[in-house]
C-alpha cells in the first residue's frame, strides 16, 4: 500500500486537499501507512499534526527516524489522542472542531502548510457514535474550506455499521488495509 498511499497523497495535494477515512484491521499495516503519510508530507515541506495514542506512536516514530533527519522530525507534532478527543472531559463535537481549528490555525498564522492524521478512539459510551458523526461533519467542512489533507483513522472492529455509514458520508476516500476507494462525496 506504500506506493498507493504516496500516489494518493500527491494527487490530493495537486487537487487542493481531501478528507480520508481509514478503517484498519491490521496494526502493522496501519503503522506503515501512518508513517508513509507523515514521511511523504514532511518530504513535500508540510508540517504534520498527528493525533495518536501513546501505545502506537512509538512504533511510528521508529519508522520516521529511519527516513527523516532531526530537522524534518521537528515538522511532526504529536498530540495524544485521548487528550485531544477528551479535551474537556468528553467527546463534544463543537468543542473538538474548535480545538482542531485552533491547532491548524497556529500553522496558518506562520504561513506553513499542515496535514493531519487523527486516530479517533473513544470509551464505551453509546452516544459516542452520534457525537463522532457530528464531529466528522464539522471537520469535513473545515478540511474542504482550508484545502487540507486529513486522515481520520478508526479501528474497524470498534466502528458500528451505523457509524461507518455516517463516516462514509463525510469523507472523500475510504482506505482499508487492502485498498483505496474513491467515495465521490463531493
Amino acid at each position: 500500500m506504500d506506493n498507493n498511499m504516496k500516489q494518493l497523497i500527491e494527487n490530493m495535494q495537486q487537487s487542493g486537499g481531501g478528507h480520508i477515512l481509514y478503517c484498519f484491521n491490521e496494526l502493522e499495516t496501519y503503522i506503515e501507512n501512518e508513517a508513509t503519510f507523515i514521511i511523504a508530507g514532511v518530504e513535500q515541506g508540510d508540517n504534520i499534526l498527528v493525533v495518536e495514542n501513546d501505545r502506537i506512536f512509538p512504533f511510528v516514530q521508529k519508522k520516521l527516524q529511519l527516513h527523516l533527519n532531526e530537522e524534518q522530525l521537528k515538522k511532526v507534532n504529536l498530540i495524544n489522542n485521548f487528550d485531544f478527543y477528551c479535551f474537556h472531559g468528553d467527546f463534544h463535537p463543537s468543542t473538538l472542531v474548535h480545538y482542531f481549528l485552533e491547532n491548524i490555525d497556529s500553522y496558518s498564522k506562520q504561513n506553513q502548510l499542515v496535514r493531519t492524521w487523527g486516530h479517533v478512539e473513544w470509551g464505551q459510551e453509546d452516544q459516542a457514535s452520534v457525537a463522532i458523526g457530528e464531529y466528522e461533519k464539522g471537520i469535513d467542512k473545515l478540511i474542504t474550506e482550508r484545502g487540507l489533507i486529513s486522515v481520520c483513522a478508526y479501528d474497524d472492529l470498534r466502528v458500528p455499521e451505523t457509524l461507518k455509514a455516517d463516516l462514509i458520508k463525510h469523507h472523500e476516500i475510504l482506505i482499508t488495509d487492502e485498498k483505496i476507494t474513491i467515495l465521490n462525496n463531493r
